[in-house]
Protein backbone atom coordinates (compact mmCIF):
# COMPACT_ATOMS: atom_id res chain seq x y z
CA UNK A 1 0.00 0.00 0.00
CA UNK A 2 1.11 3.47 -0.74
CA UNK A 3 -0.14 7.02 -1.09
CA UNK A 4 -0.66 6.36 -4.79
CA UNK A 5 -3.43 3.97 -3.86
CA UNK A 6 -6.77 5.00 -2.40
CA UNK A 7 -8.72 2.54 -0.26
CA UNK A 8 -11.58 4.82 0.82
CA UNK A 9 -14.02 4.00 -1.99
CA UNK A 10 -13.26 0.30 -1.77
CA UNK A 11 -13.82 0.31 1.97
CA UNK A 12 -17.25 1.88 1.63
CA UNK A 13 -18.29 -0.18 -1.38
CA UNK A 14 -16.98 -3.38 0.14
CA UNK A 15 -18.74 -2.85 3.45
CA UNK A 16 -22.00 -2.14 1.64
CA UNK A 17 -21.61 -5.21 -0.55
CA UNK A 18 -20.65 -7.84 2.05
CA UNK A 19 -22.35 -10.92 0.76
CA UNK A 20 -20.34 -14.09 1.18
CA UNK A 21 -17.45 -15.61 3.05
CA UNK A 22 -15.50 -18.73 2.33
CA UNK A 23 -13.55 -20.14 5.23
CA UNK A 24 -10.13 -21.16 4.01
CA UNK A 25 -7.63 -23.27 5.88
CA UNK A 26 -3.92 -22.68 6.13
CA UNK A 27 -1.67 -23.22 3.15
CA UNK A 28 -1.24 -26.85 2.44
CA UNK A 29 1.84 -28.50 3.79
CA UNK A 30 5.48 -27.51 3.73
CA UNK A 31 6.76 -29.98 1.16
CA UNK A 32 9.22 -28.29 -1.14
CA UNK A 33 7.61 -27.05 -4.34
CA UNK A 34 9.58 -26.73 -7.55
CA UNK A 35 9.70 -22.95 -7.94
CA UNK A 36 11.83 -21.01 -10.38
CA UNK A 37 12.16 -17.32 -11.18
CA UNK A 38 14.56 -14.56 -12.05
CA UNK A 39 16.30 -13.19 -8.91
CA UNK A 40 15.40 -16.24 -6.81
CA UNK A 41 17.65 -16.32 -3.69
CA UNK A 42 19.96 -19.35 -3.65
CA UNK A 43 20.02 -22.18 -1.13
CA UNK A 44 16.35 -21.86 -0.24
CA UNK A 45 16.90 -18.55 1.53
CA UNK A 46 14.33 -15.77 1.97
CA UNK A 47 15.07 -12.20 0.92
CA UNK A 48 14.13 -9.65 3.61
CA UNK A 49 13.16 -6.21 2.29
CA UNK A 50 12.41 -2.97 4.15
CA UNK A 51 10.31 -0.04 3.01
CA UNK A 52 8.49 1.74 1.82
CA UNK A 53 9.72 5.34 1.39
CA UNK A 54 13.07 7.12 1.51
CA UNK A 55 12.34 8.90 4.80
CA UNK A 56 11.45 5.65 6.52
CA UNK A 57 14.51 3.91 5.11
CA UNK A 58 16.82 6.75 6.16
CA UNK A 59 15.39 6.56 9.68
CA UNK A 60 15.91 2.79 9.74
CA UNK A 61 19.52 3.19 8.73
CA UNK A 62 20.12 5.84 11.41
CA UNK A 63 18.15 4.22 14.25
CA UNK A 64 18.91 0.56 13.61
CA UNK A 65 21.65 -0.25 11.08
CA UNK A 66 24.10 2.46 12.20
CA UNK A 67 23.83 1.40 15.85
CA UNK A 68 26.59 -1.20 15.83
CA UNK A 69 25.54 -2.53 19.23
CA UNK A 70 22.32 -3.86 17.67
CA UNK A 71 24.19 -6.08 15.18
CA UNK A 72 21.35 -5.60 12.67
CA UNK A 73 21.59 -7.48 9.37
CA UNK A 74 21.42 -5.22 6.34
CA UNK A 75 18.14 -5.72 4.46
CA UNK A 76 18.44 -7.80 1.34
CA UNK A 77 16.31 -5.25 -0.45
CA UNK A 78 14.41 -1.97 -0.16
CA UNK A 79 11.03 -0.96 -1.55
CA UNK A 80 10.10 2.28 -3.31
CA UNK A 81 7.32 3.49 -5.62
CA UNK A 82 6.89 5.34 -8.89
CA UNK A 83 4.08 6.05 -11.33
CA UNK A 84 3.48 5.87 -15.02
CA UNK A 85 0.44 8.08 -15.58
CA UNK A 86 0.61 10.94 -18.08
CA UNK A 87 -1.16 14.24 -17.64
CA UNK A 88 -1.16 14.40 -13.85
CA UNK A 89 1.03 15.66 -11.07
CA UNK A 90 3.62 14.43 -10.30
CA UNK A 91 4.92 13.54 -13.74
CA UNK A 92 5.59 9.94 -14.79
CA UNK A 93 8.55 8.19 -13.13
CA UNK A 94 8.35 10.52 -10.12
CA UNK A 95 10.87 9.54 -7.49
CA UNK A 96 13.15 8.14 -10.18
CA UNK A 97 13.59 11.56 -11.78
CA UNK A 98 13.77 13.44 -8.47
CA UNK A 99 12.25 13.45 -4.97
CA UNK A 100 8.47 13.36 -4.60
CA UNK A 101 6.04 13.04 -1.70
CA UNK A 102 2.45 11.83 -2.14
CA UNK A 103 1.68 12.36 1.54
CA UNK A 104 3.33 9.15 2.67
CA UNK A 105 6.99 10.07 2.93
CA UNK A 106 9.55 11.21 0.40
CA UNK A 107 10.46 8.86 -2.43
CA UNK A 108 13.95 9.53 -3.76
CA UNK A 109 15.51 6.62 -5.64
CA UNK A 110 18.96 8.21 -5.87
CA UNK A 111 19.19 8.93 -2.15
CA UNK A 112 17.94 5.52 -1.03
CA UNK A 113 20.07 3.52 -3.44
CA UNK A 114 23.11 5.45 -2.26
CA UNK A 115 22.29 4.57 1.36
CA UNK A 116 21.69 0.91 0.50
CA UNK A 117 24.29 0.19 -2.20
CA UNK A 118 24.20 -3.61 -1.92
CA UNK A 119 20.45 -4.09 -1.55
CA UNK A 120 18.00 -5.30 -4.18
CA UNK A 121 15.23 -2.91 -5.18
CA UNK A 122 11.49 -3.63 -5.26
CA UNK A 123 9.51 -1.03 -7.21
CA UNK A 124 5.77 -0.51 -6.95
CA UNK A 125 4.63 0.73 -10.38
CA UNK A 126 1.34 2.65 -10.29
CA UNK A 127 -0.66 2.58 -13.52
CA UNK A 128 -4.10 3.74 -12.42
CA UNK A 129 -6.17 6.73 -13.53
CA UNK A 130 -8.53 6.28 -10.57
CA UNK A 131 -8.58 10.01 -9.82
CA UNK A 132 -9.68 10.94 -13.35
CA UNK A 133 -12.50 8.55 -14.11
CA UNK A 134 -11.11 5.01 -14.08
CA UNK A 135 -10.94 4.74 -17.86
CA UNK A 136 -7.81 2.55 -17.71
CA UNK A 137 -6.22 4.95 -20.19
CA UNK A 138 -2.62 4.17 -19.10
CA UNK A 139 -3.21 0.44 -19.55
CA UNK A 140 -4.96 0.89 -22.88
CA UNK A 141 -2.24 3.22 -24.16
CA UNK A 142 0.57 0.84 -23.17
CA UNK A 143 -1.33 -2.04 -24.72
CA UNK A 144 -2.05 -0.10 -27.92
CA UNK A 145 -5.76 -0.77 -28.13
CA UNK A 146 -6.24 1.77 -30.91
CA UNK A 147 -9.04 3.57 -29.05
CA UNK A 148 -9.41 7.15 -30.24
CA UNK A 149 -8.28 8.70 -26.97
CA UNK A 150 -4.95 6.82 -27.03
CA UNK A 151 -4.33 6.63 -30.80
CA UNK A 152 -4.90 10.27 -31.71
CA UNK A 153 -2.41 13.13 -31.43
CA UNK A 154 1.15 13.52 -32.57
CA UNK A 155 2.74 11.73 -30.92
CA UNK A 156 -0.11 9.49 -29.83
CA UNK A 157 -0.58 8.59 -26.18
CA UNK A 158 0.44 5.06 -27.06
CA UNK A 159 3.77 6.33 -28.37
CA UNK A 160 4.27 8.54 -25.33
CA UNK A 161 3.47 5.78 -22.83
CA UNK A 162 5.64 3.25 -24.59
CA UNK A 163 8.55 5.70 -24.60
CA UNK A 164 8.11 6.07 -20.83
CA UNK A 165 8.06 2.29 -20.38
CA UNK A 166 11.40 2.07 -22.18
CA UNK A 167 12.81 4.95 -20.14
CA UNK A 168 11.78 3.21 -16.94
CA UNK A 169 13.20 -0.17 -17.98
CA UNK A 170 16.51 1.40 -19.00
CA UNK A 171 16.73 3.22 -15.66
CA UNK A 172 16.09 0.00 -13.76
CA UNK A 173 18.67 -1.77 -15.89
CA UNK A 174 21.15 1.01 -15.16
CA UNK A 175 20.88 0.47 -11.40
CA UNK A 176 22.82 -2.76 -11.99
CA UNK A 177 21.24 -4.60 -9.09
CA UNK A 178 18.40 -7.06 -8.71
CA UNK A 179 15.07 -5.32 -9.29
CA UNK A 180 11.59 -6.65 -8.57
CA UNK A 181 9.09 -4.67 -10.64
CA UNK A 182 5.60 -4.89 -9.14
CA UNK A 183 3.61 -4.02 -12.27
CA UNK A 184 0.31 -2.39 -11.32
CA UNK A 185 0.75 -3.55 -7.71
CA UNK A 186 -2.42 -4.71 -5.96
CA UNK A 187 -4.03 -5.28 -9.34
CA UNK A 188 -7.30 -6.51 -7.80
CA UNK A 189 -7.59 -3.74 -5.24
CA UNK A 190 -10.76 -1.98 -6.39
CA UNK A 191 -9.26 1.37 -5.32
CA UNK A 192 -7.02 1.00 -8.41
CA UNK A 193 -10.03 0.26 -10.69
CA UNK A 194 -7.96 -1.79 -13.13
CA UNK A 195 -9.74 -3.78 -15.80
CA UNK A 196 -8.45 -7.36 -15.73
CA UNK A 197 -8.06 -7.73 -19.50
CA UNK A 198 -6.30 -4.39 -20.00
CA UNK A 199 -4.12 -5.12 -16.96
CA UNK A 200 -2.96 -8.48 -18.28
CA UNK A 201 -2.16 -7.08 -21.71
CA UNK A 202 -0.16 -4.16 -20.28
CA UNK A 203 1.74 -6.57 -18.01
CA UNK A 204 2.66 -8.69 -21.02
CA UNK A 205 3.85 -5.63 -22.96
CA UNK A 206 6.06 -4.38 -20.12
CA UNK A 207 7.56 -7.84 -19.64
CA UNK A 208 8.31 -7.90 -23.36
CA UNK A 209 10.19 -4.61 -23.15
CA UNK A 210 12.20 -5.81 -20.14
CA UNK A 211 13.44 -8.73 -22.21
CA UNK A 212 13.89 -6.78 -25.44
CA UNK A 213 16.01 -4.15 -23.69
CA UNK A 214 18.19 -6.76 -22.01
CA UNK A 215 17.21 -5.89 -18.42
CA UNK A 216 18.14 -9.35 -17.20
CA UNK A 217 18.19 -8.35 -13.53
CA UNK A 218 14.61 -7.06 -13.59
CA UNK A 219 12.02 -9.61 -12.41
CA UNK A 220 8.28 -9.11 -12.78
CA UNK A 221 5.99 -9.36 -9.75
CA UNK A 222 2.25 -9.98 -10.08
CA UNK A 223 0.90 -8.67 -6.76
CA UNK A 224 -2.61 -9.23 -5.45
CA UNK A 225 -4.10 -7.02 -2.75
CA UNK A 226 -5.60 -10.04 -0.96
CA UNK A 227 -8.36 -7.64 0.08
CA UNK A 228 -11.09 -9.75 1.72
CA UNK A 229 -14.10 -7.72 0.59
CA UNK A 230 -16.07 -8.22 -2.60
CA UNK A 231 -16.77 -5.09 -4.62
CA UNK A 232 -19.76 -4.72 -6.97
CA UNK A 233 -20.81 -8.37 -6.77
CA UNK A 234 -23.68 -7.54 -9.12
CA UNK A 235 -21.04 -7.02 -11.83
CA UNK A 236 -18.88 -10.20 -11.68
CA UNK A 237 -17.34 -9.25 -15.03
CA UNK A 238 -15.39 -6.56 -13.14
CA UNK A 239 -13.45 -9.37 -11.44
CA UNK A 240 -13.48 -7.81 -7.96
CA UNK A 241 -15.34 -10.70 -6.33
CA UNK A 242 -12.63 -12.45 -4.34
CA UNK A 243 -14.91 -15.31 -3.35
CA UNK A 244 -15.07 -16.38 -7.01
CA UNK A 245 -12.96 -19.55 -7.26
CA UNK A 246 -11.60 -18.30 -10.60
CA UNK A 247 -10.73 -14.84 -9.30
CA UNK A 248 -6.97 -15.16 -9.76
CA UNK A 249 -7.25 -16.94 -13.08
CA UNK A 250 -9.07 -13.91 -14.48
CA UNK A 251 -6.13 -11.63 -13.63
CA UNK A 252 -3.15 -13.88 -14.38
CA UNK A 253 -1.04 -12.81 -17.42
CA UNK A 254 0.58 -16.25 -17.84
CA UNK A 255 3.54 -18.22 -16.52
CA UNK A 256 5.87 -16.97 -19.25
CA UNK A 257 5.36 -13.35 -18.16
CA UNK A 258 5.23 -13.62 -14.36
CA UNK A 259 8.42 -14.24 -12.41
CA UNK A 260 7.02 -13.85 -8.88
CA UNK A 261 3.58 -13.97 -7.32
CA UNK A 262 3.22 -11.07 -4.89
CA UNK A 263 0.78 -10.64 -2.02
CA UNK A 264 -0.14 -7.96 0.47
CA UNK A 265 -0.20 -9.59 3.92
CA UNK A 266 -1.32 -7.28 6.71
CA UNK A 267 -3.27 -9.80 8.78
CA UNK A 268 -2.28 -12.86 10.76
CA UNK A 269 -4.02 -15.56 12.71
CA UNK A 270 -3.24 -13.83 15.99
CA UNK A 271 -4.18 -10.31 14.90
CA UNK A 272 -7.21 -10.69 12.65
CA UNK A 273 -9.63 -10.69 15.60
CA UNK A 274 -8.39 -7.23 16.57
CA UNK A 275 -7.93 -5.86 13.06
CA UNK A 276 -11.35 -6.92 11.76
CA UNK A 277 -13.18 -7.13 15.09
CA UNK A 278 -15.47 -4.17 14.36
CA UNK A 279 -16.53 -5.13 10.84
CA UNK A 280 -17.37 -8.01 8.54
CA UNK A 281 -15.51 -9.42 5.57
CA UNK A 282 -16.43 -11.62 2.64
CA UNK A 283 -13.66 -14.19 2.93
CA UNK A 284 -11.21 -15.01 5.69
CA UNK A 285 -8.37 -12.43 5.50
CA UNK A 286 -5.75 -15.00 6.43
CA UNK A 287 -7.39 -17.70 4.35
CA UNK A 288 -7.21 -15.46 1.29
CA UNK A 289 -3.48 -14.89 1.83
CA UNK A 290 -2.98 -18.64 1.99
CA UNK A 291 -5.03 -19.09 -1.14
CA UNK A 292 -2.45 -16.94 -2.94
CA UNK A 293 0.31 -19.28 -1.78
CA UNK A 294 -1.54 -22.26 -3.18
CA UNK A 295 -2.06 -20.44 -6.49
CA UNK A 296 1.71 -19.85 -6.66
CA UNK A 297 2.40 -23.50 -5.86
CA UNK A 298 0.13 -24.52 -8.70
CA UNK A 299 2.14 -22.38 -11.13
CA UNK A 300 5.61 -23.16 -9.80
CA UNK A 301 6.23 -19.53 -8.82
CA UNK A 302 7.96 -18.13 -5.73
CA UNK A 303 6.00 -15.71 -3.56
CA UNK A 304 7.04 -12.24 -2.47
CA UNK A 305 5.20 -10.80 0.51
CA UNK A 306 5.33 -7.44 -1.23
CA UNK A 307 3.66 -5.39 1.50
CA UNK A 308 3.22 -6.25 5.16
CA UNK A 309 2.85 -4.28 8.36
CA UNK A 310 0.98 -4.71 11.67
CA UNK A 311 -1.98 -2.55 10.66
CA UNK A 312 -3.90 -1.19 13.64
CA UNK A 313 -1.01 -1.57 16.10
CA UNK A 314 1.08 1.26 17.56
CA UNK A 315 4.46 -0.07 18.66
CA UNK A 316 5.47 3.14 20.42
CA UNK A 317 2.21 3.95 22.18
CA UNK A 318 1.48 0.28 22.96
CA UNK A 319 -2.08 0.30 21.63
CA UNK A 320 -4.12 -1.74 19.17
CA UNK A 321 -7.35 -1.07 17.32
CA UNK A 322 -9.71 -2.37 14.68
CA UNK A 323 -8.57 -1.04 11.31
CA UNK A 324 -12.04 -0.02 10.14
CA UNK A 325 -12.73 2.33 13.04
CA UNK A 326 -9.98 3.81 15.20
CA UNK A 327 -10.58 2.96 18.83
CA UNK A 328 -7.15 2.23 20.36
CA UNK A 329 -6.92 0.26 23.58
CA UNK A 330 -3.86 -0.25 25.75
CA UNK A 331 -1.71 -3.30 25.14
CA UNK A 332 1.94 -4.29 25.60
CA UNK A 333 4.96 -5.18 23.51
CA UNK A 334 4.59 -8.87 24.31
CA UNK A 335 0.99 -8.87 23.10
CA UNK A 336 1.85 -6.99 19.90
CA UNK A 337 4.68 -9.42 19.22
CA UNK A 338 2.61 -12.51 19.93
CA UNK A 339 -0.44 -11.35 17.99
CA UNK A 340 1.23 -10.04 14.83
CA UNK A 341 4.99 -10.55 14.54
CA UNK A 342 5.32 -14.07 15.86
CA UNK A 343 2.60 -15.49 13.57
CA UNK A 344 4.10 -13.52 10.65
CA UNK A 345 7.51 -15.15 11.04
CA UNK A 346 5.89 -18.53 11.69
CA UNK A 347 3.79 -18.20 8.52
CA UNK A 348 6.89 -17.50 6.46
CA UNK A 349 8.75 -20.43 8.04
CA UNK A 350 5.86 -22.82 7.46
CA UNK A 351 5.62 -21.83 3.78
CA UNK A 352 9.24 -21.50 2.77
CA UNK A 353 8.59 -23.81 -0.15
CA UNK A 354 7.11 -20.78 -1.92
CA UNK A 355 7.67 -17.66 0.23
CA UNK A 356 11.14 -16.55 -0.84
CA UNK A 357 10.95 -12.78 -0.21
CA UNK A 358 9.18 -10.69 2.43
CA UNK A 359 8.92 -6.90 2.55
CA UNK A 360 8.16 -5.23 5.88
CA UNK A 361 6.88 -1.63 5.98
CA UNK A 362 8.74 -0.05 8.91
CA UNK A 363 6.69 3.14 8.92
CA UNK A 364 5.11 5.48 11.44
CA UNK A 365 1.83 5.59 9.53
CA UNK A 366 0.39 8.17 11.95
CA UNK A 367 3.20 10.54 10.97
CA UNK A 368 2.20 10.53 7.29
CA UNK A 369 -0.82 12.59 6.24
CA UNK A 370 -2.12 9.99 3.81
CA UNK A 371 -2.64 7.43 6.58
CA UNK A 372 -3.76 9.53 9.53
CA UNK A 373 -7.02 8.59 11.21
CA UNK A 374 -8.85 10.51 13.95
CA UNK A 375 -9.97 8.75 17.12
CA UNK A 376 -13.41 7.27 16.61
CA UNK A 377 -13.36 7.85 12.84
CA UNK A 378 -14.53 5.14 10.45
CA UNK A 379 -12.51 3.98 7.46
CA UNK A 380 -13.45 5.82 4.30
CA UNK A 381 -15.15 8.62 6.22
CA UNK A 382 -14.09 12.11 7.33
CA UNK A 383 -10.75 12.12 9.09
CA UNK A 384 -9.89 8.53 8.18
CA UNK A 385 -9.70 8.19 4.41
CA UNK A 386 -7.74 4.95 4.34
CA UNK A 387 -8.50 3.21 7.61
CA UNK A 388 -6.39 3.09 10.75
CA UNK A 389 -2.74 2.05 10.53
CA UNK A 390 -0.70 3.07 13.61
CA UNK A 391 3.08 2.98 14.06
CA UNK A 392 4.89 -0.08 12.69
CA UNK A 393 8.48 1.02 13.36
CA UNK A 394 10.34 -1.79 15.10
CA UNK A 395 12.66 0.78 16.70
CA UNK A 396 9.66 2.35 18.47
CA UNK A 397 9.90 -0.43 21.08
CA UNK A 398 13.11 -2.09 22.21
CA UNK A 399 11.49 -5.49 22.83
CA UNK A 400 9.92 -5.66 19.37
CA UNK A 401 13.10 -4.33 17.75
CA UNK A 402 15.38 -6.87 19.42
CA UNK A 403 13.11 -9.82 18.67
CA UNK A 404 12.63 -8.72 15.06
CA UNK A 405 16.38 -8.43 14.49
CA UNK A 406 16.98 -11.78 16.18
CA UNK A 407 14.66 -13.38 13.63
CA UNK A 408 16.42 -11.70 10.69
CA UNK A 409 19.78 -13.04 11.89
CA UNK A 410 18.50 -16.55 11.23
CA UNK A 411 20.31 -18.57 8.61
CA UNK A 412 17.17 -18.87 6.46
CA UNK A 413 17.38 -15.16 5.58
CA UNK A 414 19.60 -13.54 2.98
CA UNK A 415 22.21 -11.63 5.04
CA UNK A 416 21.31 -13.67 8.12
CA UNK A 417 24.21 -14.79 10.26
CA UNK A 418 22.67 -18.00 11.51
CA UNK A 419 22.68 -16.73 15.09
CA UNK A 420 18.96 -16.19 15.62
CA UNK A 421 17.06 -17.08 18.75
CA UNK A 422 14.33 -19.75 18.97
CA UNK A 423 12.35 -20.43 15.81
CA UNK A 424 9.02 -18.59 15.54
CA UNK A 425 7.12 -21.82 16.15
CA UNK A 426 8.27 -22.43 19.71
CA UNK A 427 8.58 -26.18 20.44
CA UNK A 428 7.48 -25.52 24.04
CA UNK A 429 4.05 -24.40 22.83
CA UNK A 430 1.20 -26.68 23.89
CA UNK A 431 -0.33 -28.60 21.00
CA UNK A 432 -3.29 -26.94 19.29
CA UNK A 433 -6.58 -27.65 20.99
CA UNK A 434 -9.57 -28.83 19.00
CA UNK A 435 -12.14 -30.01 21.54
CA UNK A 436 -15.32 -27.96 21.79
CA UNK A 437 -19.07 -28.23 22.02
CA UNK A 438 -21.48 -26.22 19.93
CA UNK A 439 -25.11 -25.86 19.07
CA UNK A 440 -28.05 -23.59 18.34
CA UNK A 441 -30.33 -22.48 21.16
CA UNK A 442 -34.09 -22.98 20.85
CA UNK A 443 -36.57 -20.14 21.31
CA UNK A 444 -37.80 -16.95 19.71
CA UNK A 445 -34.27 -15.55 19.32
CA UNK A 446 -32.00 -18.44 18.28
CA UNK A 447 -28.29 -18.18 19.06
CA UNK A 448 -25.49 -20.24 17.57
CA UNK A 449 -22.91 -20.96 20.24
CA UNK A 450 -19.39 -22.36 20.60
CA UNK A 451 -17.88 -23.53 23.91
CA UNK A 452 -14.14 -24.36 24.06
CA UNK A 453 -13.21 -27.55 25.83
CA UNK A 454 -10.03 -27.26 27.89
CA UNK A 455 -8.64 -24.18 26.13
CA UNK A 456 -9.24 -20.45 25.75
CA UNK A 457 -10.10 -19.03 22.34
CA UNK A 458 -8.65 -15.73 21.17
CA UNK A 459 -11.55 -15.35 18.74
CA UNK A 460 -14.33 -17.40 17.17
CA UNK A 461 -16.08 -16.64 13.88
CA UNK A 462 -19.11 -18.34 12.37
CA UNK A 463 -19.93 -18.64 8.67
CA UNK A 464 -23.52 -19.70 7.98
CA UNK A 465 -26.26 -20.02 5.36
CA UNK A 466 -29.99 -20.14 5.99
CA UNK A 467 -31.80 -22.47 3.56
CA UNK A 468 -28.75 -22.45 1.29
CA UNK A 469 -28.86 -18.69 0.81
CA UNK A 470 -26.16 -16.04 0.97
CA UNK A 471 -23.40 -16.84 3.41
CA UNK A 472 -23.13 -14.57 6.46
CA UNK A 473 -20.03 -14.11 8.61
CA UNK A 474 -19.70 -12.84 12.16
CA UNK A 475 -17.28 -12.69 15.05
CA UNK A 476 -18.97 -14.35 18.03
CA UNK A 477 -19.30 -12.47 21.33
CA UNK A 478 -18.04 -13.98 24.58
CA UNK A 479 -20.82 -14.68 27.12
CA UNK A 480 -18.95 -14.95 30.42
CA UNK A 481 -21.95 -16.16 32.42
CA UNK A 482 -22.52 -19.06 30.03
CA UNK A 483 -18.80 -19.63 29.38
CA UNK A 484 -19.29 -19.69 25.65
CA UNK A 485 -19.13 -17.63 22.44
CA UNK A 486 -22.47 -16.62 20.92
CA UNK A 487 -24.05 -15.05 17.82
CA UNK A 488 -27.80 -14.48 17.22
CA UNK A 489 -29.14 -15.90 13.95
CA UNK A 490 -32.49 -15.04 12.32
CA UNK A 491 -34.45 -18.28 11.97
CA UNK A 492 -38.08 -19.21 11.44
CA UNK A 493 -39.70 -22.56 12.03
CA UNK A 494 -38.56 -25.03 9.38
CA UNK A 495 -35.44 -23.06 8.38
CA UNK A 496 -32.27 -25.09 7.86
CA UNK A 497 -29.03 -23.57 9.12
CA UNK A 498 -25.62 -24.82 7.88
CA UNK A 499 -22.54 -23.38 9.54
CA UNK A 500 -18.83 -23.73 10.33
CA UNK A 501 -16.54 -22.08 12.86
CA UNK A 502 -13.03 -20.63 12.66
CA UNK A 503 -11.31 -20.34 16.04
CA UNK A 504 -7.86 -19.55 17.39
CA UNK A 505 -6.70 -21.17 20.65
CA UNK A 506 -4.83 -18.66 22.81
CA UNK A 507 -1.06 -18.86 22.35
CA UNK A 508 -1.32 -20.57 18.98
CA UNK A 509 -0.34 -19.15 15.60
CA UNK A 510 -2.79 -21.08 13.41
CA UNK A 511 -6.56 -20.89 13.42
CA UNK A 512 -8.68 -24.01 13.03
CA UNK A 513 -11.72 -24.49 10.82
CA UNK A 514 -14.41 -26.80 12.14
CA UNK A 515 -16.46 -29.33 10.28
CA UNK A 516 -19.81 -28.21 8.87
CA UNK A 517 -22.91 -28.49 11.08
CA UNK A 518 -26.62 -28.47 10.21
CA UNK A 519 -29.58 -27.40 12.33
CA UNK A 520 -33.30 -27.25 11.48
CA UNK A 521 -35.41 -24.82 13.49
CA UNK A 522 -38.56 -26.25 15.02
Amino acid sequence: MHALRRRAGALLAGLAAVAALTASGLASGTAQAAVAARNLPPDGKVLALMGQDSDTLADYKRDVLDRTSLDAPAPGGVTLYTNLVLGGSPAPLAGMNGPVNWGSGTVDFAATLAQYPRSALAVGLYLSDATTGCGNQPLRAITGTGDSDVASGNPSLTSQYRAKVDEMVNRLKGYDRQVFLRIGYEFDGPWNCYNADFYKRAFVYIKGRIDALGATKVATVWQTAAWPLNTSPDHPEWNYVVTDPAHYDAWYPGDQYVDWVGVSAFYGTGSVGTQWGCSSYDTSPTGLQNRVLDFARGHGKPVMIAESSPQGYDNGAHTKSCIMRKNPVATGADTIWNEWYRPWFAWITANRDVIRAAAYINTDWDGQTQWQCADGAAAGGPGCSNGYWGDARIQADATIRDRFLAELRGGQWVNGTGTSGPPPTDPTDPPPQSGFTQGVSQGADPVVWFKPGGFTATFVTVHYRVNGGTQANHFLTWNASAGRWEQPVPLRSGDTLTYTFDYLPAGQTAQTTSAAFTYTAS
